[in-house]
């Protein structure tokens, strides 16, 4: 920090190239295949998530070399969530455990595509 005129100012360092420290991408329905299902390494690392369509967890994945975020609602009283269900009880509740391949297919409900988890 430098001091100009007994105010403090605050000088950034610039960002670091390379952009291995970019979030990745959401995985959405169009990320996959129309037919048929693909692969989906879940890697044993998400946090907790909040959005409009409420709570959730948001859980680093991959399709094939490529990182994504899976988004997937916790069950409420007013909404089941089939993804939470699949993975929790194959996975536990412990996020560090959830490693592992699933397999998911593009879906859709009420005139909306979704990711499903088929295992």
């Amino acid at each position: 920090m430098k001091s100009r005129n007994n105010k403090t100012t605050l000088i950034l360092p610039p960002p670091t190239a390379g952009g291995r420290d970019e979030l990745a991408p959401f995985l959405k329905a169009k990320d996959l295949p129309k037919k048929g299902s693909t692969k989906l390494t879940l890697l044993g690392e998400g946090h907790k998530s909040s959005s409009q369509f409420g709570e959730g967890i948001d859980v680093v994945c991959k399709i094939g070399i490529k990182q994504y975020i899976l988004t997937i609602r916790f069950d409420s009283p007013d909404h089941r969530s089939p993804n939470y269900r699949h993975l929790f009880e194959r996975f536990g509740d412990d996020i560090r455990k959830w490693k592992g391949t699933v397999k998911v297919a593009r879906k859709k409900h009420m005139g909306h595509e979704y990711v499903a988890v088929m295992d």
